[in-house]
């Protein structure tokens, strides 16, 4: 798997768990691996099917029960 073909599946996997569809590449703040550093004005997600922690900022995330 390529980098692009990875951050690609990230975004997709990113737009589903935070129910927000035009959620854009350069809205995700951090991805890892491991444990992504947390401020005070960022979520974080854990995509199992990739295996990777993503932070991006509260107004990105869509869901209704927060």
């Amino acid at each position: 798997m390529s980098m692009a073909t990875l951050e690609r599946a990230i975004l997709h996997g990113a737009r589903v768990f935070f129910n927000n569809p035009k959620l854009r590449h350069k809205d995700i703040r951090e991805w890892s691996t491991g444990a992504v550093g947390k401020n005070s004005d960022e979520v974080q997600a854990y995509i199992a099917d990739l295996g990777v922690n993503v932070a991006v900022s509260k107004e990105c995330d869509k869901r209704k029960s927060k």
